[in-house]
């Protein structure tokens, strides 16, 4: 057998954990299970993690800066507000309507770091996460579209991220698109009018 890098066996048990996890829920992630999915010995996972948390924690990084990077890598140079926001949104759209199940996982997470305490902060941790890139993302916006926000950043972000939980959540529910892309729309809208240029 091939000796693997530390990381690159760091990065089979989170994709391993998160197989499980979108498979059969946060529950059924254990040693046991990330072990059989990876195709390594249950030591291994604990060698290499230390307590579930620490999996955990790496699980939902993973999945957090997937979609994080498939919003904030959308092109928005030389566009309008409106624009940059339109592409920004699709960006977020099409990780949510690829991806159900790993959306819904993320859900899960957050309702399963609530209940068990411990697991620390890892639900404040997971949104302070979120929080973040949408700032970066409307940073990337303002940047490209030549404008400034008259609301502060870290007051957009959370709408952002409020109403991406609530229309994506929803969404998971009735998967009624046009209602979905309705909120982003009307986000964007409240969003071009607290944009000025500079």
């Amino acid at each position: 057998m091939a000796r693997v890098s530390s990381h690159d066996r760091r990065d089979q048990l989170v994709e391993a954990a998160i197989r499980v996890a979108t498979r059969e829920g946060v529950g059924a992630v254990t040693t046991r299970t990330v072990a059989a999915e990876a195709g390594a010995t249950p030591g291994i996972v604990h060698y290499v993690y230390r307590s579930m948390t620490d999996l955990l924690r790496d699980m939902v990084k993973a999945i957090a800066d997937e979609q994080i990077h498939r919003v904030t890598s959308v092109q928005v140079e030389g566009s309008s507000v409106r624009e940059c926001l339109e592409r920004a949104f699709e960006a977020l759209w099409t990780t949510l309507e690829s991806e159900p199940d790993v959306h819904l996982l993320t859900y899960e997470v957050t309702d399963y770091a609530l209940r068990h305490e411990e697991l620390g902060d890892l639900a404040g941790w997971q949104y302070r996460c979120y929080f973040d890139a949408a700032a970066t993302a409307l940073e990337s916006v303002a940047k490209a579209a030549s404008v400034e926000w008259v609301v502060p950043a870290e007051s957009l972000a959370r709408l952002i991220v409020a109403v991406n939980d609530g229309v994506s959540l929803a969404w998971l529910v009735d998967r009624d698109t046009d209602r979905a892309r309705g909120t982003y729309g009307q986000v964007i809208d409240h969003l071009v009018e607290v944009a000025r240029p500079v």
